[in-house]
């Protein structure tokens, strides 16, 4: 039950996605804005030419990414959002967080605030299968605002219906040792760690 209310959450989401997306203050806008373009500087200059985006929702960090980009998400409605945005990209809908490609698929796996949704036995399912198809992943998520990491179940409204969502922010030591992986990028909003395989078994 818990898979189904997350699908269609994002399926009514999907087209007010960008607008609502942590909006609202202005200086909080500006800095979204500065730091999501200058994390975009880094992906799109990783020397990387088989890349794998999961759970790419609307394309805000795909149209960043060099090489063959292959976007997945289970929301058609965010697909058809990412595929107006990024139309080189091959695009895959899929249930997450399992991966239905090949051993040793792509060279990169990018999960932008994908991670942080996942409760634990999701996120031993997904590092599992992050190591099984890509040679390095790199992980964008939130940075909590104090210093110790939160978790636990956030109301978000769309329209005239409310969605409980799972979501986890983290601290940047937390998030690294997490991962066993080394610091990109430490923002005030977003965090993104690298991990070289092979990753942490969970």
């Amino acid at each position: 039950m818990r898979d189904v209310v997350r699908e269609r959450y994002y399926e009514h989401r999907a087209p007010v996605y960008d607008a609502t997306s942590y909006r609202g203050d202005p200086e909080v806008d500006a800095g979204l804005d500065r730091e999501t373009a200058e994390l975009g500087a880094i992906l799109a200059h990783l020397p990387t030419t088989r890349v794998l985006d999961v759970g790419c929702g609307t394309a805000v960090w795909t149209r960043f990414l060099p090489g063959r980009v292959v976007a997945l998400d289970q929301s058609a409605a965010m697909l058809e959002i990412a595929h107006a945005r990024v139309p080189n990209a091959s695009l895959v809908r899929a249930r997450l967080p399992g991966l239905p490609f090949a051993d040793d698929a792509f060279d990169l796996l990018l999960a932008a605030n994908f991670f942080g949704l996942l409760r634990s036995s999701e996120r031993v399912l997904f590092l599992a299968e992050a190591r099984r198809v890509a040679r390095e992943l790199i992980v964008v998520d939130l940075r909590c605002d104090g210093d110790q990491p939160s978790e636990g179940l956030e109301c978000r409204v769309v329209g005239d219906t409310t969605y409980r969502v799972f979501r986890r922010r983290f601290t940047p030591e937390g998030l690294c040792a997490e991962l066993d992986g080394e610091m990109l990028y430490p923002g005030r909003f977003f965090l993104a760690v690298r991990t070289v395989t092979p990753m942490p078994r969970g």
